[in-house]
């Protein structure tokens, strides 16, 4: 059975149709520095103008690398008036990394504080500067089929893809949201996530669609504080960052006010919903993907209990089947149109136009999704498959025990067996005790054979943790592994 919804189409380009509906209305807030819809627009269009000066013809890339995220979030949009595909640079790689990938994409040009070799590389300031001494230039024709960006992603294999999106794929995504997350004109939703991300660009087409204002988080402030202080009704998270606000003593108390918490990025903890559902906070657990510009199912604020469960229903503007092997198979207005290899576009779909998200689940009789796993993550343990999710979801539920990951460990006997990582609180149990808790809920093969504490500085680094640097540790003997 496919599950699936639609959309109502798009004719002109979003940041104009704001400038046209809501001119007045705050679209970008830093501290003590907005910019209104009409800003918004007339200073996107100014450095449109630049690009097109500079000879940038409509269907090249642009990468954005280190830029105040004003500036990002204003090229941005410039790009995406002119046509021109917007490339943000994950600039947490390391910089030869950032080369490599500059080598593979080779963008017409680079905006960035940083200089890179061998790349057209030049300053917002720079570009602006330039565009202030040139005639206007009409922008170049709507087609909201046109492609508008590329994201990096590396998914669970550690590879970095690069995905191409359409206007199309950006906008159905933030409407399919909107119809499960209301957000209206007087809302505030909270850049919690970075821009060359799907998270953090999402938020962007959602309050321009909306005319809802895009709150910068200030440096000199922690995010939670920030949700305090500019009135955040709404803000994205990924599992991390809530068990760190929930930490908080003023947490709770701060996060219940809001209007919409979508959790998403990775699997969320059974004992972390439960703390959100106890403290009334209104968390919309999500499943998506960068393939996917963002959400693919959601949670609805009628039914805050289904999170305890899965993921919700299949959003608007999105198709879903379980394959016969219980792979999630996806496709619709939000499927971008392929990756970016040797600067060739490469099919996505297979030929029924379903894309496989190598993700693991099932959809029980409401149309609700759980996602149970990753399909690459399973491993053979004395010939029986083990599912590493399964695992970290049962260990979720002891008192103590924050979050999970579960990694298999070569075992000469067996092939492999389990070893858990956890983030633990104080009163964790010990190993032993932890393992006599799983025996009722789990066969012998499953339980894992060794826990270690997860190295603060992943956890403080990180917003989603890599099981490959997990099983790096785990064979290289890391002398920083503390046992429980």
């Amino acid at each position: 059975m496919s599950y699936s919804t639609k959309t109502k189409p798009i004719q002109q380009h979003p940041l104009f149709d704001a400038a046209v509906q809501y001119p007045s209305n705050i679209a970008l807030r830093m501290g003590k520095t907005s910019l209104t819809f009409s800003d918004l627009y007339l200073q996107a269009m100014q450095m449109a103008t630049g690009f097109s000066r500079r000879g940038i013809q409509p269907g090249q890339r642009v990468a954005l690398g280190v830029l105040p995220a004003i500036e990002m979030i204003i090229s941005i949009w410039a790009c995406m008036l002119a046509n021109i595909i917007v490339f943000p640079l994950n600039v947490r790689f390391p910089r030869a990394s950032i080369l490599e990938i500059l080598a593979d994409v080779k963008p017409a040009l680079t905006l960035s504080t940083m200089a890179y070799p061998h790349f057209a590389t030049m300053t917002f300031a720079e570009l602006q500067q330039e565009a202030e001494q040139m005639d206007p230039v009409d922008p170049p024709p709507f087609k909201v089929t046109d492609a508008t960006s590329l994201l990096m992603t590396s998914g669970s294999s550690g590879r970095v893809k690069f995905v191409q999106h359409s206007h199309q794929n950006h906008i159905q995504s933030a409407l399919g949201s909107s119809q499960n997350i209301p957000l209206g004109l007087s809302d505030r939703w909270l850049l919690s996530l970075p821009l060359y991300h799907i998270g953090g660009l999402s938020i962007m087409f959602r309050t321009v669609l909306a005319g809802a204002a895009l709150i910068i988080p200030e440096e000199k402030h922690s995010t939670l504080r920030d949700i305090e202080l500019q009135d955040i009704t709404h803000v994205s998270l990924v599992a991390t960052q809530l068990q760190r606000f929930l930490r908080d003593e003023s947490g709770p108390g701060i996060l219940s006010g809001m209007k919409a918490i979508l959790l998403g990025g990775s699997a969320i903890p059974h004992s972390l919903i439960q703390k959100s559902l106890e403290y009334a906070l209104p968390i919309h657990v999500s499943y998506g993907s960068t393939e996917m510009a963002s959400q693919i199912a959601t949670t609805s604020g009628d039914h805050r209990d289904a999170a305890l469960a899965g993921s919700g229903k299949v959003l608007p503007g999105r198709e879903l089947i379980i394959s016969h092997e219980g792979e999630i198979l996806v496709k619709g207005e939000t499927l971008a149109q392929g990756y970016l290899e040797n600067r060739q576009l490469i099919e996505l779909r297979d030929e029924d136009g379903w894309f496989h998200t190598g993700d693991v689940g099932y959809v029980n009789v409401w149309g609700e999704l759980t996602v149970t796993g990753r399909m690459d993550n399973q491993f053979i343990s004395g010939g029986e498959n083990v599912q590493p999710e399964h695992i970290e979801r049962i260990l979720c539920k002891i008192p103590g025990i924050l979050s999970a990951m579960v990694i298999p460990q070569a075992d000469d006997e067996f092939g492999s067996r389990p070893v858990a990582y956890l983030e633990v609180s104080p009163t964790v149990p010990t190993g032993e005790e932890i393992n006599q808790k799983l025996r009722n809920s789990l066969p012998g093969y499953m339980l894992p054979i060794a826990y270690y504490e997860l190295p603060r500085e992943l956890i403080d680094k990180h917003l989603k943790i890599s099981r490959q640097d997990l099983l790096k540790m785990t064979y290289s003997g890391n002398k920083h592994l503390h046992s429980l």
